[in-house]
């Protein structure tokens, strides 16, 4: 058995096998580097939208709180409408 494992043309099988494994590790890692670039773009598009939504989340809360302010300010009309207008007194 040491005998078929020692003879030049086992190892050279055994060289070329190892030398084809290397060549598709070298390819994988190539196909990999392009896989990590693209994923590296999406990720830059997505924080880019993140962020664009939340400056617009940021505009809209100030809107909103603006709107509630103003509103808050004014009399309730329910009130206005459930008791009549009283005459002021001089």
């Amino acid at each position: 058995m040491d005998d078929l494992i020692t003879q030049p043309i086992v190892q050279y099988g055994f060289l070329g096998f190892s030398a084809v494994l290397l060549g598709v590790v070298i390819w994988l890692i190539k196909r990999l580097l392009i896989v990590l670039d693209a994923n590296n773009k999406v990720i830059a598009a997505n924080t880019e939208a993140i962020r664009d939504l939340m400056n617009m989340t940021s505009d809209l809360l100030k809107l909103n709180r603006s709107v509630h302010d103003k509103l808050i300010s004014r009399p309730c009309i329910a009130r206005l409408v459930a008791s009549p207008a009283e005459p002021e007194e001089t």
